[in-house]
C-alpha cells in the first residue's frame, strides 16, 4: 500500500473548513446519521493501520477488544457517574445501546487512543526508545491532553451535557481524572496484548485518524473562541506532524 499522506492532508483540511459551518449552524437530531457517518468516516484510517500492522486476525482482535472497553466503561459512567462525573448524550452522535450509550463510542475514542499509544512508542530519548513502563505512561498522558480539545468543543456543540458544570469550559475536573485511570487501563491492555511488538516500527498512519480529529475539533475550538483548548490542539497536531516526519498516511510498516 503506497502512501496516502497528501490524501490525509487534503482531508485535514476540509475538516478545518467544515468545523467552520458545525460551529456556526444549528446541529439537530435530524442530522445524527451525518455525525454517525462522519465518526466512523474518521476511525476508518487508523483501524486500517492497525490491521495493517499486525494482519486482520490480531488487528480485529485488538480493535474489538479495546471497543468492548470503551462502551463498558462510557455506560458505566452514564449509569454512575463514575469515573468520569455525571453526563448524558444527546441524540446527536447515533442510536444509544440499551438507551444510554451511542454505539460511536468505540469509532470515536479508540483513533484517540490509537495515535496517542503510537506517538508515546516512537518517541526516543537519547536515540532510545521508551520502555513498556514509560510508554504507558506517556500514553495516558497524551490520549488526556486529546480530550482538552475535544470535550469543550463538544459540550459546546451540546453532544454530550455534564450535570455540574465545571471549571474548564463547562467540563468538570473530574472528567479528566477519569480519562487519566481509563486511559491507564487501556495503555496496560494494550501492552498486556501485544507486549514488545509497542515498540517495534509501526506505520505512521496509525497516527492518522487522530491527526484529522484534532484538525477537526481545534477548528471548532477556533472558530467557538475556546483559546486554550484550540491551542493545546494546535500543538498536537504539530507534534504528530513532528512524530510521523510528515509520513502520516504511510500504511507500511
Amino acid at each position: 500500500m503506497r502512501d496516502y499522506s497528501k490524501i490525509i492532508y487534503i482531508w485535514a483540511i476540509a475538516l478545518l473548513i467544515a468545523a467552520f459551518f458545525v460551529a456556526n449552524v444549528e446541529i439537530g437530531p435530524e442530522t445524527s446519521i451525518i455525525s454517525v457517518i462522519f465518526i466512523i468516516s474518521l476511525a476508518i484510517p487508523s483501524f486500517t493501520a492497525v490491521v495493517m500492522w499486525l494482519g486482520w486476525r490480531k488487528g480485529l482482535a485488538l480493535i474489538a477488544a479495546l471497543s468492548a472497553y470503551a462502551l463498558v466503561l462510557e455506560t458505566l459512567a452514564i449509569l454512575t457517574g463514575i469515573p468520569y462525573s455525571e453526563f448524558y448524550y444527546n441524540e446527536l452522535i447515533g442510536t444509544k445501546i440499551f438507551g444510554t450509550t451511542p454505539f460511536t463510542v468505540p469509532f470515536a475514542w479508540l483513533p484517540l487512543f490509537i495515535g496517542s499509544l503510537y506517538l508515546a512508542s516512537e518517541l526516543k530519548i537519547k536515540n532510545k526508545k521508551l520502555g513498556l513502563g514509560s510508554i504507558i505512561v506517556l500514553s495516558t498522558i497524551l490520549v488526556v491532553i486529546t480530550d482538552l480539545v475535544l470535550d469543550p468543543g463538544a459540550v459546546a456543540l451540546q453532544f454530550w451535557v455534564w450535570k455540574d458544570q465545571g471549571i474548564f469550559y463547562d467540563v468538570p475536573l473530574m472528567n479528566f481524572i477519569g480519562w487519566v485511570l481509563t486511559g491507564f487501563l487501556a495503555s496496560l491492555i494494550a501492552v498486556g496484548l501485544l507486549g514488545s511488538r509497542v515498540r517495534e516500527k509501526k506505520p505512521e498512519a496509525l497516527a492518522s485518524s487522530l491527526l484529522l480529529i484534532m484538525f477537526f475539533w481545534s477548528g471548532i475550538c477556533i472558530y467557538l473562541n475556546l483559546i486554550i483548548p484550540a491551542l493545546i490542539g494546535i500543538g498536537l497536531i504539530i507534534f504528530i506532524i513532528y512524530s510521523t516526519k510528515g509520513r502520516i498516511g504511510n500504511f507500511e510498516i
